[in-house]
């Protein structure tokens, strides 16, 4: 059956489609009310950032969205049920149950609160926003269909994301076992040689002589980014000479703590042929008897951390960047097998990351197609009656 449609503010909807107000399909838009939490409860403490400690008695029960309602997650949501605890940060979404809140739910994640959160300091949403939102709003029925339809898709994305976590782990702990060498492959028997980082390593002070433009940046989860993607702005020196010039399969390390990167992060140029990083740095490039993508996992599984906390105590930091000398950085000490045995680490762990790449890949095409498909199922341009 043809679909006829009708002009309204939001653009064209299903004739029988209604445009309302957020807060005409909700009993209540408020924030939370629970004031303690500890380690220990029976029932979770949500706040902006999710669950974020327990509670001996409940405070609320029953499916409801939850938004965030200040700071930086300000306009994040996500949905919990059971019995629970909600921190004043976040609001709570009571929907009626004349509408269907999974339907409201995907219909709130395509509005991006995210982009209403207003103030400089400290981002704000209210839930007098919230209320005031013009929605499209399909019979109830169809609401039911297209809430099922998403949460399809949800499953599938949320199974392969467990898959993700677990194949993550299972690598940790390849690299833990094989990095250390307290499992050794089939054929590998020998001992590990006791050597200084700039045993095998040389320092690259390369300048920037040709004033290349491609001024990178590391990303302690990304590795190598080009500045304005990172900022979305240049902030490197409009004189670049006096950066370093780094080649493709070389490293540099970066001093400035970041999430899961205590003690800084090391990471080797794979994706440009030669990049402008700056002087902050320490560039350096593997000698000819290591293998570099061995070297890689090592540095990515952490190997080098306890010699940088040692050293990092004596210095400290400045201005959030480890006080760590070069001389100090170069006398790191590591243990390292020989090089056949090397490459087949890597080559194993190298195997992993593929593994990783390929299901990561195909989780952003299932949101890709999850986006798409919410586009035509919340506008009415698809149907499904």
């Amino acid at each position: 059956m043809k679909t006829e449609y009708k002009k309204t503010k939001l653009g064209l909807i299903p004739e029988d489609w209604e445009l309302v107000k957020l807060g005409d399909v909700v009993n209540k838009i408020s924030s939370g009310k629970t004031k303690t939490k500890s380690a220990e409860g029976k029932y979770p403490v949500y706040g902006s950032t999710g669950e974020i400690g327990k509670i001996g008695s409940s405070d609320y029960s029953g499916k409801r969205i939850l938004v965030a309602r200040v700071g930086a997650n300000a306009g994040t949501l996500y949905q919990v049920d059971g019995s629970y605890g909600v921190s004043d940060n976040t609001l709570i979404v009571d929907v009626k149950p004349a509408a269907e809140i999974n339907y409201v739910y995907n219909l709130l994640i395509k509005l991006r609160l995210t982009q209403m959160a207003f103030g400089s300091g400290q981002p704000l949403i209210t839930g007098g926003q919230l209320k005031s939102l013009k929605i499209p709003l399909p019979p109830l029925p169809e609401q039911v269909r297209i809430a099922d339809c998403l949460s399809q898709w949800d499953r599938g994305i949320a199974l392969l994301e467990r898959l993700i976590a677990q194949k993550e782990e299972q690598k940790k702990g390849l690299m833990q076992q094989l990095l250390t060498g307290r499992q050794r492959l089939p054929g590998f028997a020998g001992e590990w040689e006791r050597v200084k980082l700039g045993d095998v390593t040389k320092r690259v002070k390369r300048k920037n002589t040709e004033l290349n433009d491609n001024v990178i940046t590391i990303s302690a989860q990304r590795g190598f980014v080009r500045q304005e993607d990172f900022f979305s702005k240049r902030v490197a020196s409009s004189t670049l000479s006096n950066y370093y010039l780094l080649h493709k399969g070389e490293f540099a390390y970066n001093k400035s703590y970041s999430k899961g990167y205590p003690m800084g992060a090391f990471k080797r140029l794979d994706d440009f042929d030669k990049a402008v990083v700056t002087t902050l740095y320490i560039c350096f490039k593997c000698k000819e008897h290591v293998d570099s993508d061995f070297m890689q996992q090592f540095f990515e599984g952490g190997m080098m951390i306890k010699g940088l906390m040692r050293v990092a105590q004596e210095g400290g930091r400045a201005h959030g960047l480890l006080n760590i000398s070069l001389t100090d950085f170069f006398d790191l000490p590591l243990s390292l097998p020989p090089l056949p045995e090397q490459k087949a680490i890597a080559a194993v762990l190298n195997t992993a990351d593929r593994e990783l790449s390929l299901l990561g890949a195909k989780l952003g095409q299932y949101r890709l197609q999850k986006r798409g498909l919410m586009q035509q199922l919340l506008t009415g341009r698809k149907r499904l009656v």
